[in-house]
């Protein structure tokens, strides 16, 4: 049983789920403060999770034959034959439907709106339509990643304003560099499965000139806050410190592009957009106990 629930567990990619589920979460916090109800964001989290850990099982599904090239994924539920295709279509579809109508009768339209575009952008434009075809795959794909935001906001606001969009535009900019980075490790693997990941169609050197020009920008459009007053002190100073340790790590990158490198710039883009989501949230608590 354990066994059986850990491989349905794997097939919606609690990694990628969990952090869209941090930066949905740190929205709808946002969008609440200070009377955040816990039930209903925690309504909102087994919505989102199964939203987009659906997603993540139906890639999985499409995704399974160069699943079985690479050696990172090789060992998934369905190349190894734990959970049959039909088995796992069926969970991911249900799982999406389910976490779209949950989101649709505990919070309203827009929420359940902004989950389903989610998940058709990361399904079909991304999945199907240009993951196995185009070098750009990860930066227009990138916008699937925007809806975590705007989903948590229109869960408790029933409506879009800036806060939210900068956070999104903050999720799309993160993405091309984060997995891009990942690339660079498993570059021989991509190329084997023939999937045009960035590294594979330009080198490791062109590469890391674009992550470190992503990862730039990202840390530019993470100052906005505070530069347009809706962020304070505390998280300036999370901001400002994360963001240069991200570029520390993208120049070393840069100056001595390695597949090693790529791969720390990787593990350390995780973290840094937690960082930010959680520097966002303490801003406020530490806005309100100051006041």
């Amino acid at each position: 049983m354990n066994e059986s629930f850990s491989k349905f567990a794997e097939l919606t990619k609690p990694k990628v789920t969990l952090l869209n589920l941090l930066v949905g979460a740190t929205c709808f916090a946002l969008a609440a403060f200070p009377s955040v109800s816990w039930s209903k964001l925690a309504i909102f989290l087994i919505a989102g999770y199964l939203a987009c850990g659906g997603c993540g099982a139906l890639n999985c599904v499409y995704d399974q034959d160069t699943d079985k090239l690479m050696m990172r994924t090789s060992k998934r539920a369905i190349p190894t034959g734990a959970i049959t295709r039909r088995t796992a279509a069926v969970f991911g579809a249900v799982a999406t439907v389910a976490g779209i109508a949950l989101s649709y009768l505990f919070f309203n339209a827009l929420t359940a709106l902004m989950m389903t575009v989610g998940a058709i952008f990361y399904l079909g434009v991304y999945t199907v339509l240009l993951k196995r075809k185009s070098s750009l795959n990860v930066v227009i794909g990138g916008f699937a990643g925007c809806f975590a935001a705007l989903s948590g906001w229109t869960a408790v606001a029933n409506t879009v304003s800036l806060t939210p969009l900068l956070i999104s535009s903050i999720d799309f900019l993160w993405t091309p560099g984060h997995l891009w980075g990942l690339a660079t490790k498993k570059v021989q693997e991509y190329r084997k499965a023939k999937i045009p990941m960035l590294p594979v169609t330009v080198g490791l050197k062109k590469t890391a000139q674009v992550i470190f020009l992503f990862n730039l920008v990202t840390i530019a459009s993470s100052l906005l806050f505070p530069l347009l007053g809706l962020a304070g002190l505390v998280y300036s100073v999370v901001a400002v410190s994360a963001g240069t340790w991200l570029i520390v790590e993208s120049r070393k990158l840069l100056i001595s592009p390695s597949e090693k490198g790529g791969f720390q710039v990787f593990l350390f883009s995780m973290p840094y957009l937690a960082f930010l989501m959680t520097g966002l949230l303490a801003d406020k608590v530490f806005l309100v106990v100051r006041i």
